[in-house]
Parts: C-alpha cells; sequence; structure tokens
C-alpha cells in the first residue's frame, strides 16, 4: 500500500493558488514580449519560469510517499522437556514411559512436533529436572534428574531466550513439580502463553493398581556420631486386599551406598493407608551423609520406582553445651566468656546475678528456666554438658537444686568450681550436697583466701594431663613468669583427686595449696581451680608479643570434662568453618562462618580467608569469594550468597597470611530437600490446565498435541512495516530550481531582453 501526502507546514491551498498566480504573472509577462522572439525562444522561456516557480511551490509543500506492507513474523517457541525420574513411569501411550511417549510427539513422522514448529517458527529446546539445560533437538533423553523443578525452568528458559518475540513455551510433563519455586507463580510472571502438554494419568485407573512404597523420610535430622538414631520412615500400601499376610510381609532396608547399615521387617496391613516405621542406624562419620531406603518390591507391584527413597542426615559430633553461673562479671568472667564463646565447638549459656534471686542470662538460649541460677529440674540439667560455678555464694542456691548438681554429675556431667571470695568454704559449701562433689577438702567461712602474686608449679600429673597438652612449657622453670594473683584457701585434696597445678609455697595442712584439681565422680568429672586470675595469663605473653597458655588452657579444660578429645586444638592453626543451617531451601541466602585460631588457641585477626564452593554436578563452575571479619568477633569471619541451584554442595575455606597458607576447613551443605520423585506416581491434570489458564495457553494431552503447531500459527504475530520517502528533501529539486533559472537567464541575455 502507498499513499502521497505534502507535509509541510504552510495550507496546500493557500501555496497551489500563490503557484497559479505566479504562473499566471510569468505567462502575462512573457506574452508582451511574444512578437520580439521566436516561437520556440518564447515557449523555451516560459516553461523554464514555470518549473522553477513549480519547483519552490512544491519545495513548500514538502510532497512525501509513504508505503507499508504486512507479514506473518518468525517468531520464537521455547520446548520444555521433564527429565525426571517420575518420567520412568510406564502408564502412558500404549504403556510406554511418559518420557517415550514423549519423544514419540517431538521425533515420530505422525506428530514430529519439533521439526513442524521449526518451519514457522524459531524453536529452542530444554530438558529439566532440578536444573535448566538447552539440549540439541536430536539428543537421546533419560529420565534421570531427582527432582522436578517446573517453576525455575520456565523462568530460567524465558530468562535465557528473552520474552520479546516469544510466541509461548510448551511443556511437556506429567506436572508434578517437586521442588524450587511455585510453577503458578512463575508462569503468571513471565508474561508468555504456556501451553502444557500432560504426559501420563492416574495409575488406579489403569485397572487393578498394587503398591508400596516410601512416602516420606526424616526431614534433616541430626544425628550424633557413634550414637543408635531411630530414624522414621513413613511407608504407603495399596491394592493388597487379596494378598496374604506372608505375601505382604517384607524388610525395608537402609542403605549407605552400597553398604547396608540398617533393617526393619514390616507387616503391611490389607487396609489401604499409611504408616510409620523406625530404623536404626549408627553413624560412623561427620558430616552430610546420603543414605536410601529401599523396600523389596512385591508380585504384581504396579509402580516400583517408589520403592527407595534417598534422604540426607547430618552426623556432629555435637557441641559442647556449657552452663557457667556467676555472682558478680568480674574479670575471671569476662575474659572467660569471651574464650568460650568465640570457639565454634562450645555452645555457652552464663547467667550472672545482679542482686538477691535475679540473675542476667546471655549466650544460647535453651528453654531451660534460669532465673534462679541453676536449674530446678532433673530434665533440665540434661540440657547441658558441663556446669561452671563461678565466685557465687552456696545461698543462692536452694538444697534441692544442689542435690540434682550433684546428680547430674553422678549421671555422667561434669562440674567445673572456679575460685573466689563467694567459693568453696568461705562461699558456705561446707555441709552442703557439693561437699561430696568437690575434689578438694573444705574447712569452712574462715578458710579466706592465699593473697600475693605466685608463679604456679605444674605436678607431675599435670604435665601429661590432657588440660595442659601443649601448655607444660609455660610452667617449666626459666621458661618465663607464668603468674596468678590469691587462691582459694582450701583444707588439700581429697583421696582419689588428682592435683594438676599447685601453690609452690603456701601449704594446706602438709601439702602444697592446689590450684587445678580433678577428679572423676560417678560417671562425670569434676574440676576445682582455686584462683580467678588466669585471665591475666592471656596478657602476660601477649604483651611481649608471644603465645599464652590462657586459650588452649580453658578449652581442653572444657574438652576433658565434657570427655571430648582435643582434636580442634592440636598443635598448629586451628581452623572452623560450617554453615548456619546444614539444609537451605532453594533461593535462600547462604551465610558461611568461620574461627580461626593461633598455635595458642587464641583468635587470629587480620587473616585472608577465601570460600570456595563447588555446585552439584549440574550445576555452575566452583564459585569463589572473600569471607570479612566480623566487628567485634575476635578470630571469626563470615560471608554469604545465593546458591545457583538445588542439591548437595562441598565447600572448602581456605586461610593464609601474606600469602603463606595457614589452614583449610571443608564442610558440606544441602539447598533443597532431596525431592521425592515418586511420592505421588498419577501425573497431575488439573495443575496442568491451571497452568494454561493462569497464562492464556490451553492444554493438551498425547491425543491432541499434534494441533499444537498449527494453533500456534494462529497465534503468530501480525507486523506492520512502515517507510517514508522524502520527495522535496533532496538535491534534485535544487537541481532543477538553478537549471531553470540558470537557463531562462542565458536565454534571456541572448534573445536580447533585460
Amino acid at each position: 500500500m502507498w499513499q502521497f501526502e505534502f507535509s509541510g507546514q504552510w495550507p496546500a491551498g493557500i501555496i497551489i493558488l500563490l503557484a497559479l498566480a505566479g504562473g499566471v504573472a510569468v505567462w502575462a509577462c512573457y506574452r508582451r514580449k511574444r512578437a520580439q522572439l521566436a516561437p520556440w525562444r518564447y515557449h523555451a522561456l516560459l516553461w523554464f519560469r514555470l518549473l522553477a516557480v513549480l519547483t519552490v511551490a512544491l519545495f513548500l509543500l514538502k510532497p512525501v510517499l509513504r508505503f507499508s506492507h504486512t507479514r506473518l513474523e518468525r517468531q520464537q517457541v521455547i520446548v520444555l522437556q521433564d527429565v525426571s525420574q517420575s518420567m520412568s513411569i510406564r502408564d502412558a501411550f500404549e504403556e510406554k514411559s511418559r518420557l517415550e511417549t514423549s519423544e514419540l510427539l517431538l521425533h515420530d513422522s505422525q506428530h514430529a512436533l519439533l521439526k513442524r514448529l521449526a518451519k514457522e517458527h524459531q524453536v529452542h529446546f530444554f530438558t529439566f529436572g532440578e536444573t535448566l539445560s538447552e539440549t540439541p533437538l536430536d539428543a537421546p533423553l533419560k529420565a534421570d534428574a531427582k527432582g522436578t523443578a517446573i517453576g525455575d525452568a520456565l523462568r530460567d528458559s524465558v530468562a535465557r531466550v528473552g520474552a520479546e518475540g516469544l510466541a509461548a513455551v510448551v511443556l511437556l510433563s506429567d506436572g508434578v513439580s517437586t521442588m524450587g519455586e511455585d510453577v503458578r507463580k512463575v508462569a503468571r510472571s513471565i508474561g508468555v502463553p504456556v501451553i502444557p502438554v500432560v504426559l501420563g494419568g492416574r495409575m488406579a485407573e489403569k485397572g487393578r493398581f498394587l503398591d508400596i512404597g516410601i512416602a516420606g523420610a526424616p526431614h534433616n535430622p541430626e544425628l550424633i556420631v557413634n550414637n543408635t538414631a531411630k530414624l522414621k520412615l513413613r511407608l504407603s500400601n495399596e491394592g493388597l486386599e487379596a494378598l496374604s499376610a506372608t505375601d505382604r510381609q517384607v524388610t525395608l532396608t537402609l542403605k549407605k551406598g552400597e553398604q547396608v547399615v540398617g533393617s526393619a521387617p514390616v507387616q503391611f496391613p490389607a487396609a489401604n493407608g499409611a504408616r510409620d516405621v523406625e530404623v536404626e542406624f549408627v553413624p560412623r562419620e561427620v558430616g552430610l551423609v546420603m543414605l536410601r531406603a529401599e523396600l523389596p518390591p512385591i508380585a504384581g507391584e504396579s509402580v516400583a520406582e517408589n520403592n527407595h527413597r534417598d534422604f540426607m542426615v547430618n552426623v556432629i559430633d555435637p557441641k559442647i553445651r556449657t552452663l557457667m553461673v556467676e555472682g558478680v562479671a568480674r574479670s575471671e568472667y569476662r575474659f572467660l566468656y569471651h574464650v568460650l564463646s568465640s570457639d565454634p565447638s562450645i555452645e555457652l549459656t552464663s547467667v550472672v546475678k545482679l542482686r538477691k534471686d535475679v540473675f542476667l542470662q546471655q549466650g544460647a538460649v535453651v528453654g531451660v528456666d534460669l532465673s534462679k541460677g541453676l536449674p530446678a529440674r532433673a530434665e533440665e540439667f540434661k540440657k547441658f554438658d558441663v556446669v561452671i560455678l563461678g565466685d557465687i555464694a552456696r545461698e543462692e542456691f536452694s538444697d534441692e537444686q544442689l542435690s540434682l548438681l550433684k546428680r547430674f554429675v553422678s549421671e555422667g556431667g561434669a562440674l567445673l568450681a572456679m575460685g573466689g571470695y563467694h567459693a568453696f568454704g568461705p562461699g558456705g559449701y561446707v555441709g552442703s550436697p557439693l561437699e561430696e562433689l568437690l575434689p578438694v577438702r573444705m574447712g569452712g567461712p574462715g578458710d579466706g583466701q592465699c593473697e600475693g602474686t605466685f608463679a604456679p608449679k605444674l605436678t607431675a600429673a599435670g604435665a601429661g594431663h590432657p588440660i595442659f597438652l601443649g601448655c607444660d612449657e609455660f610452667f617449666r622453670p626459666g621458661a618465663g613468669e607464668v603468674t596468678l594473683d590469691g587462691a582459694s584457701r582450701v583444707l588439700g585434696a581429697k583421696p582419689g583427686a588428682s592435683v594438676l597445678l599447685q601453690h609452690p609455697t603456701a601449704l594446706a595442712g602438709s601439702d602444697p595449696l592446689p590450684v587445678v584439681v580433678e577428679q572423676r565422680y560417678g560417671d562425670g568429672r569434676v574440676l576445682a581451680v582455686t584462683t580467678d586470675t588466669t585471665w591475666k595469663w592471656k596478657f602476660q605473653y601477649e604483651g611481649r608479643g608471644q603465645a599464652s597458655p590462657y586459650y588452649r588452657f580453658w578449652r581442653q579444660s572444657l574438652r576433658w570434662l565434657a570427655a571430648r578429645k582435643d582434636a580442634a586444638h592440636a598443635p598448629g592453626v586451628a581452623l572452623s568453618a560450617w554453615t548456619a543451617k546444614v539444609e537451605y531451601e532453594p533461593g535462600e541466602p547462604v551465610l558461611v562462618e568461620a574461627q580461626l585460631r593461633d598455635e595458642s588457641g587464641q583468635p587470629r585477626e587480620r587473616a585472608d580467608l577465601t570460600l570456595r564452593v563447588e555446585s552439584p554436578s549440574a550445576g555452575p563452575a566452583p564459585m569463589e569469594m572473600r569471607l570479612e571479619a566480623v566487628p567485634l568477633s575476635a578470630g571469626k569471619y563470615q560471608a554469604s550468597f545465593r546458591p545457583a541451584a538445588g542439591g548437595v554442595y562441598h565447600a572448602v575455606v581456605s586461610a593464609a597470611e601474606k600469602q603463606r597458607p595457614l589452614g583449610e576447613a571443608r564442610f558440606d551443605f544441602m539447598v533443597g530437600r532431596v525431592a521425592g520423585e515418586f511420592d505421588s506416581v498419577d501425573a497431575d491434570e488439573s495443575a496442568m490446565s491451571a497452568l494454561a489458564r493462569d497464562t492464556g495457553g490451553r492444554c493438551y494431552n498425547f491425543a491432541t498435541a499434534a494441533r499444537i503447531p498449527d494453533d500456534l500459527t494462529q497465534r503468530s504475530r501480525q507486523v506492520v512495516y512502515r517507510e517514508e520517502k522524502n520527495l522535496w528533501n533532496g538535491p534534485e529539486f535544487f537541481m532543477i530550481f538553478l537549471g531553470c533559472v540558470t537557463a531562462e537567464w542565458i536565454l534571456r541575455r541572448r534573445s536580447g531582453l533585460n
């Protein structure tokens, strides 16, 4: 189509009238000279002048020629193919698997969806399970993905191709999404029609349906290494009414890799339903462990794919749960609180007396009433591994509380009793339930304090004790001053107790005054430290730029009390790293934390820590980032990031100082649950239909999917292309005008006209 128009600012009628008037004036002027001119000269001069006037008029009118034409635009189409494990179920066309049926639709000559779509559209073919992958059109497909993230696949595919010029997204799936973002929410946000093709059906409609399966597994359980755990699994059964009791009896096995690590007999009832079964498992290693629960198929079972289920457990060497009770916020308390709270293997809760019967709680919240300092019930003591009693008088506690503390230690707990003006005898503990528990003999309130500065002496028992491992060199003669200021007087160590550190001159009876004493009580352990100035050890060496025994002594004391090995404080720099959680939801930021300590166990600052994260095999390349120091938390570093996909991640934190490596720490974490691909074996046609309605698409099945290319052609977008040709804005107008006036002037001169 074309259209001729004048685009000038002046009204066309006025310009035409002026041009006609000018033409008449030109004709009148030359008519008077006609007798003087030869006929050809007369007509040439007249037409040269008229053409010049016409050229000026056209220039003012600004004529344009507009062209337009319409054609169908070749648009883009995304084809999404589900390759999750549920696509292997054989309930589709002629008992083929869902994926095999999909391949018939895509490539079989009768349907050939991909080939037919490619005639009119630019086709982008993607496969997806947990993650999206662009796939060649003729690539062989395998239903092996352990999760189905339909929402993520829709979002990511449109993001890659772009919504501009995108006609539709064709989705071939059974419609069961087991992970990732909400499908309908994503579909409504992308602004593109979704055309689902439902593959599979309802198993109960296939005739007699017989099935047993694992419907649920523990969600993120936390197990203790080398301890028996009972894992609860939910089993389901349907259609077993005709089977005998013997045929309904199977064995549930628990596997780690190919190794069977647990089993339990299962007797399924005849009636349809679900039940919980417990399997015992003893983990032997710390970290995330992948387990598989399996049921053997029964004779004639319709679907065997749901007879196994993978799930993750987190095996830990648990933190030392510590309760510290103090009568006053003294220096020993403040420094010890910092030491213990900065240790990632210690979970510290502390209470400090503010006034009579009023205590301030700090640190970890454990769900125990500590308004009276110590717990008031036996089950509440079990929330802790170690109890520390500081400079606090016996009158703050009831006999019942102290009796429960004694019972707690006897049954395997631990007690650390520290010196002070209200500890041991001066604190009134003579005659209390704790008198038998403590490893020292007390005289009474008149015991008082041994004043003055002294350099404690390490005994032979102390030199070989785990508490002083790596610290003994500080107490050797000539090693330098490791001094204390004062200690609580006691009458001596009890028979069976081991004195690890003693006063060099002060006596308790005929023996040196004990400073650090330990003993076993029942199944538990007790440590008495009669001084309250160990905090000075931190500065006596650090002031000279040297390592001190302070951090190592206290952390090893806690580990010995809790009967833990001190692997975290072996000689050398110690680096610990962990995530705030072991399992994250897809898209949730992951927080990575690390603690760095030097050879003495003291927090190490101003180091360079780097995090390297290896994504699941289907994900992107490994990611690296820097951990930043946490303000007001000595030696602690952290970083945060959002993982790109679901699965198990392997992380390595590396520490260095001035490019000198200090150590590495490795850990695992998981994003998203290990999906239950066979929790629901039926295709979800209603979900796919809702998806089509929400986006303006249309839902198809195997019988109707051949219509998709024709339907998409009808949806093709008509595009009108327009072009405009300016007839006035060119050199030809100027050349015509210049030629006319020049030719007229020359001819006039030769004709003898002015």
